[in-house]
């Protein structure tokens, strides 16, 4: 059943260019008992997996032309392959990608500088690349795709080994699946900075445990789980303010396969 969902989301996309929620279960369910990925980064290997195998036309074609039993073992060996080769310099790709679709939903238009360095210590400055794509915009004289401002920024700051911008890529990721991404990217921020009592208590949320019953269960009083809720709320709210209900429940879905 998974081969034929697969089958049939694969040849949507070619034919229609859409790939919706569904599509993505299906992929998403072919995979997920590959390579033993934890779950609070499968979403993250199914995108470099749909930006090598699936966006490339090449590789997409070869996928299209087998049976459905034959392309979902294809996919399964491709995204073990994905898996095993992962190294710091996809993640970093990944991880630059995703900066660069903020800094394009939030410019105004270019500029003529690039900056001297696009990340610090703490990884990847929102303001940089803010920067750096406004300047590429600038250079090209037009405003660039994400795929074309991250294969600039990778190339000129990162790594020599990125994914090139003149490969066989026609299209550029589906909605569904940068908003996974995201979600994954946010969910991340938000556990960076709680203890391990505010991770904890917030697993108990999602699974649906009462404050007091947390409280009972952790040994610490009603009003200090109640500070502590209050403040993961706090970050909560001050993270999720500008997103739709629909990426808000994404991340909160994101954290709750993070968290232990």
């Amino acid at each position: 059943m998974t081969a034929e969902r697969l089958h049939a989301a694969l040849a949507r996309y070619e034919r229609e260019g859409a790939f919706t929620e569904d599509d993505y279960a299906a992929l998403r369910e072919a995979v997920a008992d590959v390579g033993r990925v934890p779950p609070g980064v499968l979403d993250g290997f199914i995108g470099l997996f749909f930006e090598r195998h699936v966006l490339d036309d090449t590789r997409r074609a070869e996928l299209l032309a087998m049976s459905p039993d034959e392309q979902h073992r294809a996919v399964r060996l491709r995204f073990k392959q994905v898996v095993a080769g992962s190294h710091d310099s996809q993640q970093a790709w990944h991880a630059l990608s995703a900066h660069v679709r903020d800094a394009l939903e939030c410019l105004g238009g270019p500029s003529l500088n690039f900056p001297s360095r696009i990340s610090t210590t703490a990884g990847f400055s929102g303001l940089h690349v803010e920067q750096a794509v406004a300047a590429v915009w600038g250079e090209l004289g037009r405003r660039p795709t994400p795929r074309e401002a991250t294969v600039e920024l990778f190339k000129r700051y990162v790594a020599k080994d990125g994914p090139s911008a003149d490969s066989h890529v026609s299209r550029e990721l589906p909605a569904v699946v940068n908003s996974r991404l995201d979600a994954q990217r946010l969910a991340r921020g938000v556990l960076a900075v709680l203890t391990d009592d505010e991770k904890d208590l917030f697993r108990s949320q999602i699974d649906g445990e009462s404050v007091e019953a947390w409280a009972a269960r952790s040994g610490v009083s009603r009003a200090t789980a109640y500070r502590l809720l209050a403040r993961v709320k706090a970050l909560c709210r001050s993270e999720f303010e500008s997103r739709t209900n629909h990426t808000r429940l994404e991340v909160i879905d994101a954290i709750r396969r993070q968290l232990p």
